[in-house]
């Protein structure tokens, strides 16, 4: 630019002089210059023409401007080199990073902050950025402008630092670069993004009211709980929600103890959108600002209604059954604990109930009807009992009743008998009509017992007495009911040893066929002869392992000893049959099919002279589990008999549905066969419907010849009983073998 000027100046002098020159020749200004210069600064002895004189004076006219021109110049630098210095300190000052990127794309041009991001991320980081950044703005044409956010690890640091980039099209191919700092700002974003959301999603409702009483804020909770949008409340005062129902001076004292504590708390009643009233709690707390002026209110409230509500629930959960809405276990045990600290002069019992057969009305019915039953029921003993008597379901099918009689047994006798008289009106559940009975236990406070735990344990262990004794009555707790109790206990534990050291015997009971008295096969039956107790009977014991849950270890050690001593008897006779009871559980037990391959596989016995005998109630759960596994046992050759028949749930279905080889008449129908038509009938129809059906049907429990003469009669031919032989050993059994009995079918 210097450069410029000098040769401009340089013109200018020539041009000048060569002007001045011209004018003195042809306008002659000589005199005037002449007497100027000679007389006045007595130049006369130098003795200058006009042409010189004229040189001289354009030089210094030229001389004159060039020095202005100059100073104008160094004016003009001094004012660039201060805009530059003010500008460098500017880059310097600015909280953005930026930075130049030449022709060639390099990095020509940074301000302290972009060497900050520099160092803290790295070198490379900041070129493959830059690269990044070219290599999508030159591939878009007339793209002037190009932003990026990108995340970095930090060299010096475990966090990462996220930085906002912009690059700009400057002057010829050149580009600026400018980067910003946002982790902060995107932290703080994010903060107050989930602070908004915690506040708008709160189930708390929130009112934010300036010092101008308007309101400027409300969340979602504010809008359901009172009806109004944030659009119809904004701006508004909050007495808006005004109810009506305090007065002047309540507000006055909310607001003074506002100013004085800086927050307010308590009930009030408002009023929603609807015009609804509503009780809430609400909580108004003062916002102040750095010099402790108050900027804002805000009051978080949330519904009192609702929350009774919620208690109440709680408390229906904790104390009352959810089916029958009848009092639970605690309630009942909290009530009669009060009974029995406030005992009057009356007789205070404890009633326990359980219905008879209900887990097979669940299973074969549904639980829908089940639970109908159940809700029904409730009804019917909530309206049988007095306001101070308490009413619970304890459990299932199970409910308990704590009463105070006057007189003890004649009034414990009235209450169960009509207890057991609501059971006789049929229930109708969804068009269907049922009838059920139930089994009744009670304990009287005083005598046997002395406490609310010893009270319910004794009446339901006379409820089960009941059941044994035959179902739909009643029992009361007594002294030999509870040694009932404690010896089935002491059985029990005899019975866990004895199947543990597997010192239970397996007699054999034969079964015939009449018309030539043939042996068929032998029963096997469970026998035990305790060390401790003696001689258990079958019954006693078989009915404990059923209730403890020991019948499945007990029926796998039978199992096992009756194949064991079967063997011979099989090896001499392919005809003989052994018959072994099968449990419930066993039925259902997965590992059965595998256990019994095993057993003959390991005896060598085939399974076509095994006859496995189920009893009816095995098939009230889990039918069609029961159906498949039965179904296999025949596949592979087992027999099945169908155990006591027509004592249990008897149903031709079982006959259409299961594939088995025998019925099994029970003992009972055989019992006063000569008086019984009816016993006689009912064994003529199970013959009948056997032989029309092409399954063998054997009688049980023929203990006289009367007995047998008249199932002779009938068309029996096959039986099982003490008429014929008692179980046996195995040893007394070989001694038929050894009389040369003739064993075996034609």
């Amino acid at each position: 630019m210097g450069l410029y000027n000098l040769r401009r100046s340089l013109f200018l002098v020539i041009l000048v002089s060569t002007l001045f020159m011209s004018l003195t020749v042809t306008i002659e200004p000589a005199e005037h210059v002449y007497a100027y210069f000679h007389s006045k600064l007595g130049l006369e002895y130098y003795a200058l023409n006009d042409a010189v004189l004229g040189l001289l004076l354009a030089f210094g006219l030229m001389l004159f401007g060039a020095l202005i021109q100059l100073n104008t110049a160094r004016k003009k630098e001094l004012s660039s080199i201060s805009e530059r210095s003010a500008l460098k300190a500017l880059l310097d000052s600015l909280p953005i990073a930026i930075s130049k990127l030449d022709k060639k794309h390099q990095l020509t041009l940074t301000n302290p902050r972009f060497e900050k991001i520099r160092h803290a991320i790295g070198e490379e980081a900041v070129a493959n950025t830059a690269k990044t950044l070219l290599e999508t703005g030159l591939t878009k044409k007339n793209q002037h402008s190009l932003e990026l956010k990108q995340s970095y690890p930090q060299l010096n640091n475990t966090s990462e630092i996220l930085i906002e980039w912009n690059l700009c099209q400057g002057d010829e191919d050149s580009y600026l670069m400018q980067g910003r700092d946002i982790t902060q700002l995107e932290e703080s974003y994010r903060q107050s993004h989930i602070a908004q959301q915690i506040i708008n999603n709160t189930p708390v409702g929130v009112m934010v009211v300036n010092t101008n009483q308007e309101i400027e804020y409300v969340n979602r909770s504010f809008e359901l709980i009172t009806g109004y949008s944030t659009s119809d409340v904004k701006g508004q005062s909050p007495s808006i929600l005004k109810s009506g129902y305090h007065g002047k001076d309540f507000y006055k004292a909310m607001n003074k103890t506002l100013i004085k504590e800086g927050m307010w708390q308590g009930e009030i009643r408002n009023r929603r959108k609807n015009g609804d009233i509503f009780l809430e709690w609400l909580s108004i707390s003062s916002l102040k600002d750095a010099q402790g002026h108050i900027t804002h209110s805000i009051g978080m409230f949330s519904e009192i209604t609702a929350q009774e509500h919620v208690r109440e629930k709680l408390h229906t959960l904790a104390y009352y059954d959810s089916l029958t809405s009848l009092a639970n276990r605690t309630l009942f045990n909290d009530r009669l604990e009060r009974l029995i600290k406030n005992n009057s002069k009356r007789t205070l019992c404890v009633v326990f109930i359980d219905l008879d057969d209900f887990k097979r009305i669940n299973d074969s019915l549904g639980h829908d009807i089940g639970d109908q039953l159940l809700v029904t029921f409730a009804k019917r003993l909530q309206y049988s009992i007095r306001g101070s008597d308490t009413v619970a379901r304890w459990g299932g099918d199970e409910f308990i009743i704590a009463i105070e009689v006057s007189e003890s047994f004649e009034g414990i006798s009235h209450f169960c008998n009509k207890q057991l008289q609501l059971l006789k009106a049929p229930f109708n559940l969804n068009g269907r009509e049922l009838n059920v009975t139930a089994s009744i236990g009670v304990s009287i406070y005083g005598e046997d017992a002395q406490t609310a735990s010893d009270l319910i344990r004794n009446a339901d262990i006379a409820m089960y007495q009941a059941k044994r004794q035959g179902k739909n009555r009643y029992e009361v707790f007594s002294s030999k009911l509870h040694k009932d109790i404690s010896e089935n206990i002491e059985i029990e534990n005899r019975l866990r040893l004895a199947i543990r050291k597997q010192q239970i015997d397996v007699h054999f009971q034969p079964q015939v066929r009449t018309n030539k008295k043939h042996i068929i096969g032998f029963e096997a039956l469970a026998r035990w002869t305790d060390e401790e107790l003696g001689n258990v009977s079958p019954q006693k014991f078989i009915t404990v392992a059923e209730n403890t849950g020991l019948i499945g270890d007990l029926s796998a050690l039978i199992l096992n000893k009756a194949l064991e001593q079967f063997k011979p008897f099989h090896d001499a006779d392919t005809n003989l049959l052994l018959s072994v009871n099968l449990s419930a559980s066993q039925l259902q037990d997965d590992d059965l099919i595998p256990l019994l391959k095993k057993k003959i596989s390991l005896y060598g016995i085939r399974p076509q002279q095994v006859k496995l005998e189920i009893t009816e109630d095995i098939f009230i759960s889990k039918i069609e589990k029961s159906i498949g596994i039965t179904s296999e046992l025949k596949k592979i050759g087992f027999k099945i008999s169908l155990d006591d028949f027509g004592t249990g749930y008897s149903s031709l279905s079982y006959l259409k549905d299961f594939d088995i080889d025998e019925l099994k008449i029970d003992r009972s129908f055989v019992i006063n066969i000569e008086k019984s038509e009816r016993n006689k009938a009912i064994i003529t129809a199970m013959l009948v419907m056997a032989e029309i059906l092409s399954i063998d049907c054997i009688v049980e429990g023929v203990e006289t010849e009367k007995q047998l003469i008249e199932l002779k009669s009938m068309g029996c031919n096959l039986y099982q009983g003490y008429f014929f032989y008692k179980p046996m050993p195995c040893n007394e059994l070989e001694l038929l073998f050894e009389q040369d009995l003739l064993l075996g079918v034609e």
